[in-house]
């Protein structure tokens, strides 16, 4: 449920769609061995294709970008890591009650505006990361991604940053 429930906020913090780009970056980190600086960014790659496809290869992000929205992202997961735990005990309150049978409607309706209020505060660092990706995109990047959302309007969701 945890996994599921770590993809679900990697792809809610998705600003863009796009597909991912051919030539992979080699970001050399400091006191990291080459083969695991490779990774980290193979996993950076793929981490940056899941925010924006299916534009990513259109964006032509820099090197640069790809790291500070894949920290970003990977930030944002972290922080809301806990939030997920807390959703996780909610509903393990709720499982517990109606399995062992003492679930009431109050217990159902103060259960639920407390996931309501941990969901409020996981959309609300999406939402923060979301303008986060905008501000490092150039002007011409932001363009592509508002043409992809205007394009994509009468068809619902874009990628896994929105619906």
């Amino acid at each position: 449920m945890k996994a599921l429930k770590l993809l679900f906020l990697a792809l809610t913090i998705i600003a863009a769609n796009a597909g991912l780009t051919a030539a992979q970056v080699t970001i050399d980190r400091p006191g990291v061995p080459r083969q695991t600086a490779n990774i980290g960014a193979e996993e950076d790659n793929v981490l940056i294709d899941e925010i924006f496809s299916p534009i990513t290869a259109r964006l032509n992000l820099s090197a640069s970008q790809k790291f500070r929205i894949a920290n970003i992202a990977t930030a944002t997961m972290i922080q809301a890591e806990p939030l997920f735990q807390q959703l996780d005990d909610l509903e393990d309150q709720l499982s517990e009650a109606a399995f062992t049978g003492r679930l009431e409607e109050s217990t159902i309706k103060q259960v639920a505006e407390k996931q309501a209020e941990v969901l409020r505060q996981i959309v609300a660092m999406n939402a923060r990361a979301k303008m986060s990706f905008y501000r490092l995109l150039t002007a011409e990047q932001r363009a592509v991604v508002a043409n992809q959302f205007r394009s994509r309007a009468g068809e619902g969701s874009l990628g896994s940053i929105s619906n």
